[in-house]
């Protein structure tokens, strides 16, 4: 008999079990259901209604109080009566082994009616307070009675209801026994199977594997002796079948092993091959960087420290300067002073002292020394503002992270560029448009952000002086050359800086290649290709922001630089680069 055969039949023999006893189960616990649901409901109704009795009385005693005291209300005096009768209607309905009990509560309620009816008769007339007590010493009394018996009433109600409860614990008592039985059966009938059918399938199984084992270890003469009847006998044939091919191609086998290994170890020669060129191709790489960052780093810490000597050595004598004109300027007013002191005091003075002063234009000197030295005072002024501007650039003191002004490194970058802007004979004038935002403080090293932007305005002033050699003037006067600075602030808190120009642009094969170390488009000796991939490490490692290029050859170039607002810790991974420049 197949496997199958033997599982469809103790399997339908199983399951024909379980259906019979849950099918017996399904119809004894649904007519258990039914007669405890309808119990149920019937307890729910007599409860309402004696609830419902309770609370018409409660309101009809209260109507008839007020009505005591106030004369009023008759048309809530006979709602509430016939609420009442209502109640105890449904209530002789659902209880009818309290029929006695009921009656007595009609008969009680009946007096309460009689005392409504004298109540509202005697409405016209005002009643005395010997009658009212007496109307609520009757009232209360028939209360107290009428109560007692609905209290009663009430707790039969109750009493059932808690039979109920009982009967459904019994039946959810006999559904569990159910299932215990339905389990019990299902796990005898596994236990069945799983001697007649399974546990000889699993010997075979085994046996199978065993041979399969010694298969693996290279015993292709074992052989499996299995006799089931079913797959399993089978697969041992083919199994034996299997075995006997297998010892013809052992021997095959063998032959062609001296020839297997010969080809691994040519695959692993060319693999090892292969990862050497790898690694000689990641450490060029990673020379070139080293390379780039070196040059760059030594060239921008000699021009760092230069602009910082230059600026403390000037720094020095214009504060000399501006502290000692600070004092001429209030001496010389003390002089002009006295000088017209003396000319009131002595208006005739001599002709020595009349022809010295025509010939020295005593007026002009008086009018123009003090602008003389005002000039002087904000020339000194001038020179500290391009000296503080010189020591922001460098920001040699400045080499960790802080929070600083992104136009004031702007500005101090233009500063130092200054002198290439202006029209020279070679060179016509180049504009600088400002299209500032409002900033606040950013987290960065100045520093190399002030050397990113001096690289993308320097490259920028290059790309236009040679495309201006190469224009008319004519063409130069109806498009002059311009570079635009605009900076804002992004919605998802980061900083956006653009630096365009009217420039040439360039080709789509340049701008792939723009950020390599050591490419350049300048002629030998004017560019070492390293300023924009210096630039890309700063903004991209060292300030995980974007840097990027929009150019299109005849219609200008446009660098975008985003870097965030708060900046976190410095990654390891970070190329440190000295923030001079």
């Amino acid at each position: 008999m197949k496997i199958s055969t033997k599982l469809l039949t103790s399997s339908a023999i199983s399951v024909g079990l379980v259906v019979a006893i849950l099918i017996g189960n399904t119809v004894v616990v649904q007519q258990i259901k039914q007669t405890v649901g309808k119990k149920s409901d019937e307890t729910a109704r007599t409860i309402k209604a004696a609830l419902a009795a309770d609370n018409a009385l409660k309101s009809e005693i209260l109507t008839l109080k007020d009505f005591v005291l106030f004369q009023n209300q008759n048309a809530e005096i006979e709602t509430s009566h016939k609420e009442f009768i209502k109640a105890l209607d449904e209530l002789k309905i659902s209880m009818p082994s309290k029929q006695e009990e009921i009656s007595v509560i009609l008969l009680r309620h009946k007096f309460l009616r009689r005392i409504a009816t004298q109540l509202i008769e005697q409405s016209s007339s005002q009643a005395n307070t010997v009658d009212s007590q007496l109307y609520f010493r009757s009232i209360n009394s028939f209360n107290r009675d009428i109560k007692l018996f609905l209290d009663q009433l009430i707790q039969s109600a109750d009493e059932e209801r808690l039979l109920v409860e009982q009967d459904l614990e019994n039946l959810h008592q006999v559904q569990r026994i159910i299932s215990f039985v339905v389990v019990a059966v299902i796990l005898m009938l596994m236990v069945g199977e799983f001697m007649l059918i399974w546990q000889p399938t699993i010997k075979s199984l085994q046996n199978l594997q065993t041979g399969t084992s010694e298969i693996a270890a290279g015993n292709f003469d074992y052989r499996l002796n299995i006799h089931t009847g079913d797959e399993i006998e089978d697969l041992a044939q083919a199994f034996n079948h299997m075995a006997v091919k297998l010892a013809k191609s052992h021997e095959t086998l063998i032959k062609n092993t001296e020839l297997t290994n010969m080809n691994q170890r040519l695959e692993l020669e060319i693999a090892e091959r292969k990862q050497a060129e790898l690694e000689l191709q990641i450490a060029l790489q990673e020379l070139q960087s080293t390379q780039a960052q070196l040059i760059q780093t030594e060239k921008m810490s000699s021009l760092g420290q230069l602009v910082a000597g230059v600026a403390h050595e000037i720094n020095n004598p214009v504060n000399f300067i501006y502290g000692n004109v600070t004092h001429a300027n209030e001496y010389t007013k003390e002089l002009l002073q006295l000088i017209r002191l003396y000319q009131e005091e002595f208006p005739n003075p001599s002709p020595r002292i009349k022809s010295r002063i025509n010939d020295m234009d005593l007026e002009f000197i008086q009018e123009d020394l003090p602008k003389i030295l005002g000039s002087m005072t904000m020339g000194s002024q001038r020179i500290q503002q391009i000296v503080l501007s010189l020591r922001n650039f460098s920001r040699l003191d400045e080499a960790e992270m802080k929070a600083v002004d992104i136009h004031e490194g702007i500005e101090s970058t233009l500063l130092i560029l200054q002198n290439r802007f202006k029209a020279k004979p070679e060179n016509p004038k180049i504009d600088i448009i400002r299209e500032y935002g409002q900033l606040p403080l950013v987290e960065c090293h100045a520093g190399q952000l002030n050397q990113v932007f001096l690289n993308i305005i320097n490259n920028a002033i290059d790309a236009l002086n040679s495309y201006n050699a190469e224009r008319s003037q004519q063409e130069i006067d109806n498009n002059p050359s311009y570079i635009k600075i605009s900076t804002q602030l992004l919605k998802n808190d980061r900083v956006l800086v653009r630096i365009c120009d009217n420039g040439p642009g360039m080709t789509e094969k340049v701008k792939q290649k723009l950020f390599d170390p050591f490419f350049t488009t300048k002629p030998v000796g004017q560019g070492t290709g390293l300023g924009l991939s210096i630039s890309y490490q700063i903004i991209v490692e060292k300030h995980s922001g974007i840097l990027r290029c929009d150019s299109e050859l005849g219609k200008g170039c446009e660098f975008w630089i985003e870097i965030p607002l708060h900046q976190q810790e410095t990654p390891s991974s970070a190329i440190p680069i000295q923030a001079i420049a």
